[in-house]
């Protein structure tokens, strides 16, 4: 029997437990020890202001992408109803990157026109492939539709998948995507079905629950609706974490699935993968070793070769097992950097196979949780406070990872020559504009801003 899951609310309450949580784990990681003063007051402030401000006839802003929310938090006073939205609107409520700003529209109706110019056999091709992939209630009935003919402008089910890494834009990128005429959006972002419901290490997924992914998470019912003319997806990060063998897995499950997977900075994936376990309450062990406290022994494990986010050894299972026409990668640093944001999101969609101008050539910015946990330039998450020994420690080791990464994906001709000294470059600069931000000694305070 499937387990229901819980999705956890973003609205008054959690905003206040979330502010609590993040406070405890700022003094244990001696960021900015000498204002707790002043985060205690701004902590209380917020909890006050929550109570007075929110209207309680108004629903809270989920957390969860089934019911609208991204992980940030809404405006104070945003009085939108969600009851009384779609389900579609409320994923685009949780989208907007200013909270206070209307929801976007979305004509959903506009990839039928594809259609609308096919030859008498294209159309019959068209209404073949389309009922008998609304039939399908397991991955058998998947690929074999999937072997039939299809009329120009029908896509494959599922089209692709945004795997991570995890803190590398994912979220924005699905809010993107979802706002594109050809793409069908999942009722549910991170499911993390085929890698939490499915068997250990396969997808002998019981007829159930192969039926529950294909209904209730890539939304096959709404796909079918407009005849597979929108490419659907879903975006579970933990997914290119299971590399060792989920990659294998999906290949022969899905072999006509295209892969999308963002690299950060990989100190800044650490901290900022840090602060979400925190804010999300998850036991945090890390920071202390012997008498020492700071949030560089978390960084440190987590950048180790055989820990889940080493990207070389994740992003290799997933070249061997796809081919080069079927993986897309990108830099985080390159994809929200204003010159290169276009760009970036204009290959990414030829990639796709979908318009590549569309919805536009703005990145929406939907999570970003060292700006969502406060205002100041001291607010938790805006910076991370560590050694300068530390810091260049895992610089050091951050750039063996990106190294191996970079040579990676020139191997596999994913980067040209050129492209990899720019992948390089990018990393460097962060690593550089965090040391020029330490005081003088091997022992010496830095501000570390993430990327």
């Amino acid at each position: 029997m499937l387990r229901p899951r819980h999705v956890s609310g973003a609205g008054a309450q959690q905003q206040a437990s979330e502010n609590s949580a993040s406070f405890d784990q700022f003094l244990q990681t001696k960021v900015v020890r000498w204002h707790w003063p002043a985060a205690v007051l701004l902590s209380m402030g917020v909890i006050m202001l929550l109570t007075q401000v929110v209207p309680r006839d108004i629903l809270p802003i989920p957390g969860g992408l089934r019911a609208g929310g991204f992980g940030g938090t809404g405006g104070l006073n945003d009085s939108i109803d969600l009851a009384s939205l779609s389900e579609f609107e409320r994923q685009l409520y949780g989208c907007r990157s200013l909270k206070s700003g209307p929801i976007p529209f979305v004509d959903t109706e506009a990839s039928l026109a594809a259609l609308d110019g096919l030859t008498e056999q294209q159309r019959q091709q068209a209404d073949a492939y389309a009922a008998a992939l609304a039939a399908c209630t397991d991955f058998a009935c998947l690929r074999r539709v999937n072997d039939m003919p299809r009329a120009p402008g029908q896509f494959h089910f599922p089209h692709f998948m945004v795997i991570g890494f995890p803190k590398c834009a994912t979220t924005s990128i699905y809010c993107h995507l979802i706002q594109h005429l050809q793409v069908q959006h999942p009722r549910e972002k991170e499911s993390h079905w085929l890698s939490q419901q499915c068997q250990p290490r396969s997808l002998s997924c019981s007829p159930e629950s192969q039926e529950h992914y294909l209904a209730e998470i890539l939304n096959l019912p709404e796909a079918a609706r407009y005849r597979f003319t929108k490419a659907a997806f879903e975006g579970s990060t933990h997914y290119v974490l299971e590399a060792d063998w989920i990659a294998a897995q999906l290949a022969a499950t899905f072999p006509w699935l295209r892969v999308v997977v963002a690299l950060r900075d990989p100190i800044s994936q650490a901290i900022a993968m840090h602060l979400h376990n925190v804010m999300h309450k998850r036991e945090m062990n890390c920071t202390k070793e012997g008498n020492e406290a700071s949030i560089y022994h978390c960084i440190r494990r987590a950048l180790k070769k055989n820990s889940r986010s080493h990207y070389p050894s994740k992003i290799a299972k997933w070249m061997e097992h796809f081919p080069r026409e079927q993986l897309h990668f990108l830099q985080y640093e390159s994809l929200t950097s204003p010159g290169s944001m276009g760009g970036e999101l204009a290959s990414l969609k030829s990639f796709l196979g979908i318009a590549p101008a569309l919805p536009s050539s703005q990145l929406p910015l939907t999570n970003y949780k060292h700006v969502h946990t406060g205002h100041g330039p001291d607010a938790l998450g805006r910076y991370w406070v560590m050694k300068r020994w530390e810091l260049e420690h895992l610089v050091e080791i951050a750039r063996n990872n990106t190294m191996d990464t970079v040579k990676l994906l020139g191997k596999g001709g994913f980067a040209s020559p050129e492209e990899k000294v720019e992948w390089l470059l990018n990393w460097e600069r962060v690593w550089k504009d965090n040391l020029a931000r330490c005081e003088e000694g091997r022992a010496a305070p830095c501000k570390v801003i993430v990327s």
